[in-house]
């Protein structure tokens, strides 16, 4: 198992890999996610969201990496369906987005756990037509915004929202 501590300015991300064998492209994945830092710092103190660097100096997000069958234990688990999936969020607040009333207590804030699936994300890239680091890229900013609060299962207007979003973040990251 390989936990990797990415630190910027205003985050932190804790990447834990459950994989004996991290050749698949965990090296290249962490050096995405240290260059993708300050576009998702930007993301998160964005008008999108309630975080402000007044309140919330700093903040962190746990990332797991795994196989399918502890991806599918989860989704059992979690949300009762009996196959694996290919990114799960479990944000600590209900909603981070603008105009949310949640309270959010100044200092440090966690904003949950993503889980990304190392076998769908690679089934994923090879129909996309990505390397594997950038799908698992693409996985971790859509468990981003589902931690902030945004859902695409909601509705269509709410999977447009995201969308937009998702890609603008990805392109931010993409010119970083």
């Amino acid at each position: 198992m390989k936990n990797v501590e990415i630190t910027g300015n205003h985050i932190t991300i804790n990447v834990r890999d459950n994989c004996r064998n991290v050749d698949w492209g965990h090296k290249n994945v962490i050096k995405i996610l240290k260059r993708s830092l300050a576009s998702l710092e930007k993301l998160i103190y964005s008008n999108a969201t309630i975080i402000t660097k007044k309140n919330n100096k700093k903040f962190s997000i746990d990332l797991l990496l795994c196989g399918d069958l502890k991806m599918k234990s989860l989704n059992i688990g979690f949300r009762s369906k009996n196959k694996t999936t290919d990114v799960l969020s479990f944000p600590l607040y209900h909603s981070l987005r603008k105009g949310s009333d949640e309270f959010v207590i100044p200092g440090e804030l966690s904003l949950g756990d993503i889980i990304i699936s190392r076998n769908i994300a690679k089934k994923q890239a090879k129909e996309f037509g990505l390397k594997i680091e950038e799908e698992v890229i693409h996985l971790f900013v859509h468990g981003l915004l589902h931690l902030l609060g945004y859902d695409h299962e909601v509705s269509k207007e709410e999977e447009i929202i995201m969308e937009t979003l998702e890609k603008k973040v990805l392109t931010n990251i993409r010119n970083s």
